[in-house]
């Protein structure tokens, strides 16, 4: 009779374990509808994709010569800067993707009080995105993280300095007339120089490398000195950089302006040609039966925990009639948004599309 009390006694005792482990551990709810204050639990988000547009612009600054007025009358020609403004021209852009955690999908987790069994640990990133989740395991790949965002170089050309060897032409007691004079004739004369080269009637120019050298000095001293009276313009190359996240609601989103005359402004301010950015879904998770956001936002889950199928989209940015980029890249909320179950496993999240790679039964 007492091994018949024990058996029962030792049944009763492992349904209660078996009964333990499967009563809710954690429960998942839309960040918005939480109460971190009243209850025992994180928030963890999935990464949205952020589009990184880097425009490349050159800044061309017009410098009027201070012999300009008699530009036309030496050099009997009438392109030249007659006053100073500012010209800018896109000449490229180059496109990339940041992962952010993403408000629309951001969750708070509470665990319940369970003595004894599995403990559920998360893995999430500094910024909130989920690594993995699992029980009775601690965090393994710690190189999964994104790398940090490398701060770029200012990408430039340096302003190229002023040759000094007309400063003797620019003495006092001259007028403009007299020192506009003697600039056309020290072109003249360089320009006899650099017809001697190429006639080959200096003898020192016979080497090759010596001929390039020489003739690139005379070509240099030669715009210098045309610079006073025609002018200059130096040219900066700079970056200037866009952000915008696609959504499902918006195909089309204006970024920038962008103006031959004011350059570029972040934004749907300033003047010029509107930059826009579409991005149209290519519809590759169209067939999952997802729930939607209304019921993702509404309900609460047990035991599960939501994560993504990443959609391919093609994003195509113009500027006015003008298209500047067209590619196909991966945009994380435009695609599926699903649960996985929690049943003695651990799962392993891509922390750039929040999508699983991996998973592991215990």
């Amino acid at each position: 009779m007492n091994k018949f009390f024990t058996k029962i006694a030792l049944l009763i005792v492992a349904m209660t374990f078996v009964g333990a482990q499967l009563c809710a551990q954690i429960t998942t709810t839309f960040a918005k509808n939480a109460s971190p204050g009243q209850q025992n639990g994180l928030y963890y988000s999935l990464p949205q994709t952020m589009l990184k547009l880097d425009f490349v612009i050159d800044e061309i600054a017009l410098e009027k010569g201070p012999l300009s007025d008699y530009a036309s009358n030496y050099l009997a020609m009438e392109d030249y800067v007659d006053y100073e403004t500012t010209e800018y021209q896109l000449v490229d852009l180059k496109m990339s993707t940041v992962a952010n955690p993403d408000p629309n999908a951001t969750f708070f987790v509470t665990f319940a009080s369970v003595r004894g069994g599995s403990k559920t640990q998360f893995d999430v990133m500094p910024n909130g995105i989920i690594r993995s989740v699992g029980y009775g395991y601690s965090a393994e790949n710690e190189n999964t993280a994104t790398n940090p965002i490398q701060k770029e170089s200012p990408c430039c050309q340096p302003e190229k300095k002023q040759n000094d060897a007309f400063m003797p032409l620019l003495t006092a007691g001259k007028s403009n007339a007299q020192l506009a004079k003697e600039v056309a004739d020290k072109i003249a004369e360089i320009r006899k120089w650099k017809e001697y080269l190429i006639t080959g009637d200096v003898a020192t120019a016979t080497n090759p490398e010596t001929f390039n050298a020489m003739y690139q000095k005379l070509d240099v001293l030669e715009q210098e000195y045309m610079s006073l009276l025609v002018g200059k313009r130096v040219a900066k190359r700079t970056i200037q950089t866009a952000y915008v996240v696609p959504n499902k609601e918006v195909t089309t989103q204006t970024v920038a302006k962008f103006s031959e005359t004011e350059g570029l402004t972040i934004g749907t301010g300033g003047s010029g040609s509107m930059i826009s950015v579409q991005t149209l879904s290519m519809n590759t998770t169209a067939a999952i039966n997802a729930p939607s956001h209304s019921a993702v936002e509404s309900m609460t889950y047990e035991n599960k925990v939501f994560y993504r199928i990443p959609e391919t989209a093609n994003v195509k940015v113009t500027c006015g009639n003008r298209t500047l980029l067209e590619d196909r890249v991966t945009v994380n909320q435009l695609g599926a948004l699903l649960m996985a179950p929690m049943t003695n496993s651990r799962l392993e999240f891509d922390t750039e599309t929040g999508q699983i790679v991996n998973m592991k039964m215990q």
